[in-house]
């Protein structure tokens, strides 16, 4: 479901500030310092609960100000969305999904999907495995219910859990009481790896056709394989692992300690990958994203581009614009992407506004 409209209250350095989007593409333009940026935020924030940049939602705030508020409107295929999310510096965050109180951002997951591509998402092929695992389990939430499920009743197990056996090692509690949570954390865990294991190889495949399309020079992949083991094999080994885990008082064994490697010419990028490896790696995990949302839900997702094209030479980005028309002319519909850039010459050369003839353009001044 594409976004429409747009208005910023106290967002940033935006006061007030309203924006009409196209279905095709719309680019944001200015100095940095202007809140290009904070556009993009604002979008994340009615779409998944949250900025992209901060875990905070009260960093958004005008300095000015003790309160935000973001509304959007986003219509597609004749269904119509309005999000709204009031921040206060006292209260927090209160979102509205078409004038109702939404109380958990599950609510908010699969109806208006955006990729986001930013800098602050580096982290993705940079980072710990916490990173990665995040990034494909915010990805699989989406585009199936079940997984989002899955993932929640394990989380709460595991947390529950590794409270417990602190509570055994400062002996509030006994071993007994400990091994209630071992059958429930088996079930949920054998589940999330299960189906983990079947999105990761679907995303893998897609992988390897899009790097192909893109540059078939280079070589990228994911090391990926679920440690799967069905319910009563996962028991045997968390009881097996029983000591360990109350010495270090913390569950060492399950999905939440999953990795999955990115390799870039056979080495982990983590480790060996250059600067500009690491960029392009990102966008085309990004790419795939993008991809394998819409072979998932049939639906494009909105692609927020935040000053992309500033970053990547003129024959990378002329092959991002060509995947995106790619994917648009199989959907036979535009693929509604977000732009940002401090110079509108570098986008305007990469062809993308051309594939638009409706596209749009904004420019702030800080």
């Amino acid at each position: 479901m594409a976004i429409h409209r747009l208005k910023l209250v106290s967002v940033r350095n935006h006061k007030e500030k309203e924006f009409d989007f196209s279905p095709g593409v719309t680019v944001i333009w200015g100095e940095n310092g202007s809140g290009k940026t904070a556009v993009l935020e604002a979008i994340n924030t009615l779409s998944f609960g949250k900025s992209f940049k901060t875990h905070r939602q009260r960093e958004l705030i005008n300095t000015e100000k003790k309160e935000l508020f973001i509304w959007g409107e986003f219509f597609s295929n004749g269904q119509e969305d309005r999000v709204a999310a009031r921040v206060s510096e006292i209260s927090g965050q209160v979102i509205k999904l078409n004038g109702k109180n939404i109380y958990s951002r599950k609510e908010l997951l699969g109806r208006n999907v955006v990729v986001v591509l930013s800098p602050e998402e580096q982290n993705i092929t940079k980072g710990p495995p916490a990173e990665r695992r995040s990034f494909f389990d915010r990805i699989f939430s989406v585009v199936s219910p079940e997984y989002l499920q899955t993932l929640q009743n394990y989380s709460r197990t595991l947390k529950q859990r590794n409270a417990a056996l602190l509570q055994l090692r400062d002996n509030i509690i006994t071993e007994e009481d400990l091994e209630t949570w071992a059958k429930p954390l088996s079930l949920s865990g054998s589940k999330l790896w299960k189906l983990r294991g079947r999105f990761m190889a679907d995303f893998c495949a897609l992988l390897t056709s899009i790097v192909q399309q893109y540059d078939s020079e280079i070589k990228m992949e994911i090391l990926y394989s679920a440690s799967v083991q069905d319910e009563e094999q996962y028991l045997k080994i968390i009881v097996k692992k029983i000591r360990q885990d109350i010495l270090q008082g913390r569950t060492g064994y399950g999905p939440h300690r999953d990795d999955m490697v990115l390799n870039w010419s056979g080495r982990n990028i983590k480790s060996f990958g250059s600067q500009g490896e690491h960029k392009l790696c990102l966008i085309l995990l990004k790419l795939v994203e993008l991809f394998f949302i819409k072979e998932k839900t049939g639906t494009s997702p909105t692609l927020l581009l935040d000053d992309l094209f500033a970053k990547l030479d003129l024959e990378r980005s002329k092959n991002i614009v060509h995947l995106l028309q790619e994917l648009e002319s199989s959907s036979g519909e535009p693929v509604q992407t977000i732009v940002t850039t401090t110079d509108l010459l570098n986008v305007e050369s990469s062809g993308l506004m051309s594939t638009s003839p409706d596209h749009c353009t904004y420019h702030l001044e800080r």
